[in-house]
């Protein structure tokens, strides 16, 4: 994959390169588009191309809301951020007008390569300097003149965060970017909710009205649901009930279980969250050769 995006990015039929700076409030995002040299352009494609090329032997996994995993690169889809056609739709409104007013107010920019056959957007949290030209002097040297810089700016550099691919597909080098740049906080509650669906149609959880508020209220277990979400096997995570059963009594867990006079998980309180998501995900589990009880902890 990273192979074809570098050759993309190194191909002499280049149609045409724009630089977005992007903010995004309340309100949503507005992005402007003003002019650049040819050279800057240059400079920021090269070192992107540099950095992508560190990641070329990396093992290629999907994004996984609860955590990143070392010596890995993250893939997903425009789809899965859910406000990915907003922000391209702020591209489409770029303006350059009062571009001076707005710089404190840049959360990323956007690099948009566009040839005959694709579309790579190269983006990148913007590095501000507010602070520095706020509580102390930033100077450069002409010749041999130090001098202070007055105008305020923008930190620029040849790695990104995340890189799209025909508007179809994401590559995530940032981790949290994604979170950042892409309202996922919201995908994540509306992800939780359609997976506690799916919990509660099984008719399981007792008390379950306070069980989905409380996984709602917190924002890891939002990011686990979302991942189980994903997973085969929660439309029949609680089927095998005596399972169930020997399996609280195995772990020792501090849930209740009942069998009759229907199958019951009874929820008391947010200290069992995890284990009832666990037994949804079905996460305990005891070794074949030892018979040694264990937990898998990739939720």
């Amino acid at each position: 994959m990273l192979d074809n995006i570098l050759n993309i990015l190194s191909c002499d039929d280049r149609m045409t390169t724009t630089l977005y700076f992007t903010k995004k409030d309340k309100n949503g995002y507005m992005s402007f588009s003003p002019n650049v040299s040819d050279e800057i352009l240059s400079n920021l494609i090269e070192g992107a191309k540099e950095y992508i090329e560190k990641f070329i032997d990396l093992e290629v996994v999907e994004y996984n809301p609860t955590g990143y995993r070392d010596s890995t690169l993250e893939f997903t889809t425009c789809d899965y951020v859910g406000n990915y056609n907003e922000i391209i739709g702020s591209f489409d409104e770029g303006n350059i007008e009062n571009l001076q007013d707005e710089v404190n107010k840049f959360n990323f920019y956007c690099i948009e390569i566009c040839t005959e056959d694709h579309n790579i957007k190269l983006i990148r949290r913007v590095t501000k300097f507010k602070k520095l030209y706020s509580k102390g002097i930033i100077a450069a040297f002409n010749g041999n003149l130090l001098n202070k810089i007055d105008d305020k700016i923008l930190g620029m550099d040849g790695e990104i965060d995340i890189l799209v691919l025909n508007d179809e597909n994401i590559v995530v080098f940032n981790h949290i970017a994604l979170e950042r740049i892409f309202k996922l906080n919201d995908q994540f509650e509306i992800k939780a909710s359609q997976a506690l669906e799916v919990i509660k149609s099984t008719n399981t959880i007792r008390n379950y009205d306070m069980f989905e508020d409380d996984c709602l209220n917190d924002k890891r277990y939002q990011k686990i649901l979302t991942k189980m979400l994903r997973e085969e096997g929660l439309n029949n995570c609680f089927d095998n009930f005596d399972n169930i059963i020997e399996t609280v009594e195995l772990f020792d867990l501090d849930i209740e279980v009942k069998s009759v006079p229907e199958k019951m998980i009874v929820y008391r309180d947010k200290s069992q969250i995890m284990d009832i998501l666990r037994l949804a995900r079905d996460s305990y589990y005891r070794s074949t050769v030892r018979e040694k009880p264990g937990i898998d902890n990739k939720i």
